[in-house]
């Protein structure tokens, strides 16, 4: 602004001083003036990028946009690259997506101690050092009202997208408070995964639920069986767990807990991971010979509640809980078929309904999908 008005001076200055008599004279005061406007106008753009540049970086999130690479990106805030990777928790620096947020680690402004609340402060934070998320809430405004950062927050609570809250989360505010969701001492944390068990021969549905401990009707209901007698050798039923017990284990999985997901191939089984904690194991369905399952390391991209597939001999409508992870291979619920635990897929990962819908809901985009044999 202050450049604009200088400018402007000069300008109005030159305007009032006697038209020159000779043309040379004239054309040199036309180029003077022309010279004025070219310097103005690169310093009002350098003024506006440096504000707009500054502003940004103050949120300490960048928003990929559509071509960038993760090395232009840390250079572009002064960081190194591998600050970038790990203050993100990233696995592979060469996948990163339109619209993912990156925190920038070392951005954050003011005078306040680690997590908000200054260090001689004997007072916590409204709600005595926690916040519950009320409708309308985002991450950002929560950090904002309570003098966080949107980095710090996120910290705190061991979240990787700042925009995946909900209705009802209570977030830790300060250092001085308990993480939310750890377990104690007293927390049983045994089983709540669940088991497989193969079917071996001269198995009955009623001998197994005997041996494990639970009625025949719990595995039928478990895994999806019309009747007691649909069993066979080398099938792989759900002992214990689902959608359910998986819910249960996120409340004594590590708050902090990096979340990731990995599918073995060989055992057609999934497990999802909160830190050292399996929140959910369970059978699957991969890939037929002719249409494989993709292997290696890839994050959770895109996502959709419900999806129609189409392709050759297929035509599935609402497809539910759909989480692309590379390409067109997806981590979705499967209402066709009860065969979990056997190839049966054109390559996508076919799941249980409830257990994918839970699924959906607890791995943000940019959770690691690590499928092997």
């Amino acid at each position: 602004m202050e450049i604009t008005l200088s400018l402007s001076s000069l300008l109005n200055a030159l305007r009032a001083q006697p038209a020159p008599a000779s043309r040379a004279h004239r054309l040199q005061r036309i180029g003077v003036v022309r010279w004025l406007v070219r310097v103005g106008v690169l310093a009002v753009a350098f003024v506006a990028a440096f504000s707009a540049s500054h502003a940004y970086a103050q949120d300490a999130v960048h928003v990929v946009a559509g071509g960038e690479k993760l090395a232009v990106i840390a250079r572009s805030y002064g960081v190194s690259l591998d600050e970038l990777i790990n203050y993100n928790d990233i696995t592979d620096p060469n996948f990163i997506f339109s619209g993912q947020r990156l925190l920038i680690p070392g951005q954050q402004s003011g005078a306040l101690s680690q997590y908000g609340t200054p260090a001689e402060s004997d007072t916590l934070p409204a709600g005595n050092g926690y916040y519950t998320v009320r409708r309308g809430d985002t991450l950002s405004e929560i950090a904002k009202r309570n003098g966080l950062s949107t980095g710090d927050l996120l910290r705190l609570n061991g979240l990787s997208n700042a925009n995946f809250v909900w209705v009802g989360q209570q977030l830790r505010l300060s250092a001085r408070v308990e993480p939310t969701g750890i377990a104690t001492d007293e927390t049983e944390t045994s089983d709540l995964a669940g088991e497989i068990y193969i079917v071996m021969p001269g198995d009955t549905l009623s001998e197994i639920a005997q041996r494990f401990g639970v009625s025949a009707q719990d595995l039928l209901a478990a895994n999806g069986l019309p009747n007691a007698n649909f069993v066979w050798v080398g099938q792989r039923l759900r002992i214990k767990g689902g959608a359910a017990a998986a819910a249960a284990a996120v409340q004594v999985a590590p708050a902090n807990g990096r979340r990731w997901i990995e599918v073995d191939l060989t055992n057609q089984t999934l497990t999802a991971w909160q830190g050292d904690v399996a929140i959910m194991y369970t059978s699957i369905s991969s890939g037929l010979p002719g249409t494989p399952t993709v292997t290696g390391r890839f994050q959770v991209g895109i996502k959709y509640q419900s999806q129609r597939m189409t392709g050759p001999g297929y035509d599935l409508p609402g497809v539910p809980w759909v989480m692309y992870f590379y390409g067109s291979y997806a981590l979705h619920g499967a209402y066709w078929h009860n065969n979990f635990g056997t190839p049966m897929s054109h390559g996508c990962v076919n799941i249980r309904v409830d257990e994918s819908e839970m699924l959906y809901n607890w791995a943000p985009i940019g959770t690691e999908v690590y499928v092997h044999y």
